[in-house]
C-alpha cells in the first residue's frame, strides 16, 4: 500500500481513516451486499493496522465535512490515497477533494492503483507499463506513529438496496482472500481452464478472489507475486496458472478502459448504438429477468443462483447480460445496474465495459448472442443445476428440461413456472438484424478505429492480450470472453 508506506515515512503522525459517505451508498450501483463485504474488510483492516501502531478510524458523512471536522482537531499536512477508478459519483467527489486541498493548502497525494495508468493518450505502451508495475517488489508494511482519537464503531444506520448473500457467503478481509488463493493453487484449481465455464463446477474450480480484488483486500501485484514465488513451477497447475495470470491482466485492461473514459458507465462506447434500444425498459421483461422468471430454465437458474450467492462464473454472467440485451431487447444501463447490485464482486472498471461488450455497443468486439438453450445443454446436460435452482421443473426429464421455452412440444410445466416471455428464435433474429444494420452505417468503421486506438488491447511480452490492431484469428480474439473467472 504505497500511500500508507509513504505517509508513514513523513515526519508527522498518521491517521488511517475510512469515511462512509451516505450519498455514495445511495447510488444505483451500490447495494447492501457490497457494504456487508466492505464492513467485514474494514474490521479486518482495523485489527491489521493496529498491529502497525494506529488502528483504522471510522467516520461517516460528506467527506469534506469530515475533513473540516478533523482540521478543528489536528493540523492536516497532506492526504494520501490511491487513485480511484470508480463510478461517476466518485470521480466528481475526488475532484472536490482536490479543490478543497488547493484552497486550504493541503497536499492531496494520489498513487497509482494496481496497473491503472492515469492520463493515457492511447494503449500503445500500456501493456509494457503494466508488466513493469506488477513486477516491482511488494511494499513493506510500515510502522505508524499513532494519534489520540476516538476510533468510532464501524456501524451505520442506512436503508440499503438489496439483501445479504444467503448461501456460500464470502467474508471480507485480506486473510480470507489469501485462503481462497492458497487453496486454489493447492489443488482446487487443477482443472480451472476446463471447469470454469460450468456453473456446476466453477464455484470450486475458480479462485474466488474476485471480491477481494474488487474491494481492495488484495492487489493485483500481491497476487502476481504470490503465484510467481510459490507456484510458478507447480507442474499440475501450469495450464491453470497461465490462464489465471492472463485473467489478472485482462482485469487491468478493462479497468483502464473506464479510467480513460468514465462515460462508459452511462453512454455507448460507439455512439452509433446510442438509440438502438428503448431507454425506458419493458418493465415486465426486466422484472422477469431480474427475478429468474423468464420461462427459460437455464437463464432462470443462473439468475436465482446469482441473487442468492452474490457470484456466478463469467460465461454465465455474459449469457445473462446477452439475453437481457439481445433477446429481451433491454437497454444495458437498466440491466447493468441490476447485475451490479447482485455481484458482491462488483467492480465498475470490469462491469461497465463488459456490460457494453455483451450488449454489442462497443463497436469493436464480436457480436455474441448466447443461446440459453444451447448453453444449458452444454454446461448442464443432465439438468442438475437447473433442478436445484428451478425446483418447479424437477418432474421433467433432462431432455424435457432443455426443451422448455423452445416451443418444440407441449410440456407439463405445472402451475408455478411461467411460459417463455419471448419467442427465442424470433427475438434473436430481430436483435441480430438491428445490431448489424448499425455496424453497416457509413462512418461506423472510422469511429471504431478511433475506439481501438484509445481502448484496444496490445500484445505484451507475456502474451496475455489479443492485439486489437492486428489481423487476429477469430478463435484467439474470442478468448477475451473468458477473462474474469477468478
Amino acid at each position: 500500500h504505497a500511500p500508507l508506506y509513504e505517509a508513514a515515512l513523513a515526519e508527522y503522525p498518521l491517521l488511517p481513516i475510512y469515511v462512509f459517505e451516505p450519498d455514495y451508498w445511495k447510488q444505483e450501483d451500490a447495494a447492501f451486499r457490497h457494504w456487508e463485504f466492505t464492513k467485514q474488510s474494514l474490521e479486518f483492516l482495523r485489527v491489521d493496522l493496529s498491529k502497525l501502531g494506529q488502528a483504522l478510524v471510522f467516520r461517516q458523512g460528506k467527506i469534506l465535512q469530515v475533513f473540516e471536522d478533523l482540521r478543528k482537531e489536528f493540523e492536516i499536512n497532506a492526504v494520501y490515497s490511491h487513485q480511484e477508478t470508480g463510478n461517476t459519483w466518485t470521480y466528481e467527489r475526488d475532484k472536490s477533494v482536490r479543490a478543497w486541498g488547493r484552497v486550504n493548502g493541503i497536499k492531496i497525494i494520489e498513487y497509482q492503483n494496481n496497473s491503472i495508468v492515469r492520463g493515457l493518450v492511447d494503449r500503445n505502451n500500456w501493456a509494457a507499463k503494466r508488466d513493469k508495475f506488477i513486477s516491482k517488489p511488494i511494499i513493506e508494511k510500515p510502522n505508524i506513529r499513532p494519534l489520540e482519537i476516538n476510533l468510532a464503531q464501524i456501524s451505520v444506520d442506512v436503508n440499503f438496496k438489496g439483501n445479504s448473500v444467503e448461501i456460500n457467503k464470502q467474508i471480507g478481509g485480506a486473510n480470507h482472500g489469501l485462503k481462497y488463493l492458497e487453496s486454489f493453487f493447492q489443488g482446487r484449481g487443477n482443472n480451472y481452464r476446463k471447469e470454469m465455464s460450468s456453473p456446476l463446477l466453477a464455484e470450486a474450480a475458480c479462485s474466488r478472489i474476485s471480491p477481494y480484488l474488487a474491494h481492495g483486500n488484495l492487489s493485483v501485484r500481491e497476487v502476481f507475486h504470490f503465484v510467481k514465488d510459490n507456484h510458478a513451477k507447480n507442474k499440475k497447475m501450469l495450464t491453470s496458472t497461465k490462464s489465471f495470470k492472463s485473467r489478472l491482466a485482462w482485469k487491468d485492461h478493462f479497468g483502464q478502459k473506464l479510467e480513460d473514459d468514465f462515460s462508459i458507465e452511462v453512454g455507448c462506447l460507439h455512439k452509433a448504438f446510442e438509440n438502438l434500444r428503448p431507454k425506458t425498459p419493458d418493465k415486465t421483461l426486466l422484472a422477469a429477468w431480474e427475478s429468474g422468471e423468464t420461462g427459460f430454465p437455464f437463464i432462470d437458474a443462473c439468475m436465482r443462483y446469482l441473487r442468492t450467492t452474490g457470484w456466478i462464473n463469467f460465461r454465465m454472467r455474459a449469457m445473462l447480460m446477452s439475453f437481457a440485451s439481445y433477446h429481451l431487447w433491454l437497454d444495458w444501463r437498466n440491466s447493468g445496474k441490476i447485475l451490479a447490485n447482485f455481484f458482491t464482486d462488483y467492480d465498475p472498471g470490469i462491469h461497465w465495459p463488459q456490460v457494453q461488450m455483451q450488449s454489442g455497443t462497443t463497436g469493436i468486439n464480436t457480436i455474441r448472442i448466447y443461446n440459453p438453450v444451447k448453453q444449458g445443454i452444454d454446461q448442464d446436460p443432465q439438468g442438475v443445476f437447473i433442478r436445484k435452482w428451478v425446483p418447479e421443473l424437477c418432474h421433467l426429464s433432462s431432455a424435457e428440461l432443455h426443451k422448455v421455452g423452445t416451443g418444440e412440444s407441449k410440456l407439463n410445466l405445472g402451475s408455478s413456472y411461467p411460459d417463455a416471455v419471448i419467442d427465442l428464435d424470433r427475438a434473436g433474429k430481430y436483435a441480430r438484424e438491428k445490431v448489424w444494420a448499425v455496424r453497416k452505417l457509413d462512418g461506423f468503421n472510422n469511429h471504431a478505429q478511433s475506439i481501438i486506438k484509445k481502448h484496444g488491447s496490445r500484445q505484451n511480452k507475456l502474451r496475455d492480450f489479443v492485439n486489437d490492431r492486428g489481423k487476429t484469428n477469430s478463435k484467439l480474439r474470442n478468448n477475451r470472453q473468458k477473462s474474469f473467472d477468478f
